[in-house]
């Protein structure tokens, strides 16, 4: 019991008894499953007389039986470095390809043009900030750095949220695939 949940009790004693308590024996392949919370009440019932069982939050468990992962830092350095390439060349290839289809070249010569009033076929004063800003918003948009509240450096960023939407979700979605073929 005490790995799928936390056991609240006054007496210390039953407290032991209930978080001692198997409730599901699982292979040793990886793999998913679920406990129901009558499944849990069951189980507990059939070994401990005499005691109130209320189940706080979710009454299913989902679980994500694991293997014993190796550690490799070598392998695991490797496998960031290559998808941050792929993931920098990737998003350099987009932004690249989303100026040219709306003529960023031309537009940043024509507002060299209203400012200065000369015509200029490579502005760099006013390419070079305009690559560094999309940099810069970038990074400010994904970290809280710059924030002066302490509550706002606290909160989960835009996509540690995507995160852990798409986690739930997949959690979800197996739950609800095991469910049915049960």
């Amino acid at each position: 019991m005490k790995d799928i949940g936390e056991v609240y009790c006054k007496n210390e004693s039953i407290k032991k008894k209930v978080e001692e308590v198997k409730i599901l024996r699982v292979k040793p392949e990886e793999s998913y499953s679920y406990i129901s919370g009558n499944q849990i009440i069951t189980k507990i019932l059939d070994d401990i007389d005499n005691i109130d069982i209320s189940i706080i939050g979710s009454s299913d468990v989902f679980l994500e039986i694991k293997g014993k992962e190796e550690n490799r830092p070598f392998l695991n350095f490797l496998k960031i470095l290559v998808v941050a390439l792929i993931l920098f060349f990737g998003s350099a290839m987009a932004i690249i390809n989303f100026f040219e289809d709306v003529n960023m070249k031309g537009t940043l010569e024509r507002i060299y043009y209203v400012i200065t009033g000369k015509e200029e076929k490579n502005p760099l004063i006013v390419t070079m900030p305009f690559s560094l800003g999309i940099g810069l918003g970038i990074y400010i948009f994904f970290n809280r750095v710059f924030s002066f509240s302490k509550r706002r450096k606290q909160e989960p960023g835009p996509l540690e949220l995507e995160l852990y939407l798409y986690d739930k979700n997949i959690e979800d979605s197996i739950l609800d695939d095991l469910k049915k073929g049960n």
